[in-house]
């Protein structure tokens, strides 16, 4: 048998016995709030929509992950005036009441080892200043895992390094398709400025948060053990600084997450450079933000992404190249990753009073 090819196998075994009590992930977090923090539902738009899709590991048949998100805020007085502003009005900051629908779908290797999850969340945003927002959130819902053993092979089905289908593989999968419920929680501070003119390019933005996912460790097994999937302590923060008198800003990024004796840490940045300027005071005009950047996983990956935003429109595609041992297996093909974003506008932008969303 060829090195790469039971190296896969390999792999293919260590998600069943292994990874089960590990969750998948997006590289472009960002755009998964969701499986995140649910302190981030509708954190920073009133209205918004998300698609993901991740393939992983193409070469090993391992992985491929979709997600949407829907997120909305209750009750938004949209505009207030600004004094000494004719007809000018400026969107209020976010706060208030949120609540979003998540759904996620990860499918693994030969076995089509699945999982998919639909979880309510709910949060609600408390402004502490004009400038710094606390938020915190719940969430919960179903976690649906099934597998296809028959397609599997084992060590005892090999002799002599050849594969012998007639052999039994001495695995008892008690449960091939099941549910669970599922439940997290989480806090953030949010810190926005605007900067004094909108040329000057002086904003900045901070986030900081934290989470605890599968708080009620629910326990699932296929082959009917008492293995319970293990609590996932996130942590993430996101900041954005406006270089001054240009069009760039840098946004670096961190995420942590701990889930039993498992850690991962991916730390990077984007450049962001302002393609068009919003009209001030009509928002007839919108702008358009290209941004590149490079992020790190540790002992897995390098992350290379661009995003393009167009207005209310976000598209972001990311490619994983594997640096990690299971490369003699992957050829460093780690996953190409697609996300859409729609969304209301920024709330920081001033619009028309007659402007409609």
């Amino acid at each position: 048998m060829k090195i790469k090819k039971l190296l896969s196998y390999l792999f293919l075994v260590f998600i069943l016995e292994k990874a089960d009590a590990q969750d998948a992930h997006f590289s472009q977090y960002n755009f998964s709030p969701l499986t995140l923090n649910p302190a981030l539902t509708s954190a920073y738009k009133d209205l918004q929509g998300t698609v993901n899709f991740k393939d992983q590991w193409r070469s090993m048949n391992a992985f491929r992950t979709a997600g949407a998100v829907f997120e909305m805020k209750l009750n938004q007085k949209r505009w207030t005036k600004l004094s000494r502003v004719t007809e000018g009005y400026k969107k209020k900051l976010v706060k208030g009441l949120a609540f979003g629908l998540n759904f996620f779908s990860d499918k693994a290797g030969d076995g089509a080892i699945k999982t998919t999850t639909v979880n309510l969340s709910i949060a609600y945003h408390a402004l502490l200043n004009k400038n710094n927002t606390l938020s915190a959130g719940l969430i919960g819902g179903i976690m649906q895992r099934s597998i296809s053993p028959d397609p599997l092979r084992w060590n005892n089905q090999y002799t002599g390094g050849i594969y012998n289908s007639a052999t039994m593989s001495g695995e008892n999968f008690a449960n091939q398709n099941f549910m669970v419920p599922d439940f997290g929680m989480g806090i953030m501070w949010s810190y926005g400025s605007e900067g004094r003119y909108t040329s000057l390019n002086d904003q900045v933005f901070a986030n900081a948060g934290a989470s605890i996912q599968h708080l009620n460790t629910p326990s699932y097994s296929f082959l009917g053990t008492a293995e319970k999937i293990y609590r996932k302590y996130t942590f993430h923060s996101n900041t954005m600084f406006g270089i001054k008198n240009t069009h760039y800003s840098i946004a670096p990024s961190l995420l942590v997450t701990m889930q039993g004796k498992q850690k991962e840490i991916t730390v990077g940045s984007l450049i962001k450079y302002k393609v068009r300027e919003e009209s001030k005071y009509t928002g007839i005009i919108k702008s358009s933000v290209i941004s590149f950047g490079c992020f790190y996983r540790n002992k897995d990956a390098i992350i290379p992404t661009i995003l393009l935003e167009m207005d209310r429109y976000t598209i972001g595609i990311s490619y994983d190249t594997n640096i990690s041992g299971l490369a003699a297996a992957s050829s460093g093909r780690g996953g190409f990753e697609i996300s859409l974003r729609i969304g209301t506008g920024s709330s920081f932008l001033y619009q028309n009073a007659k402007w409609k969303m």
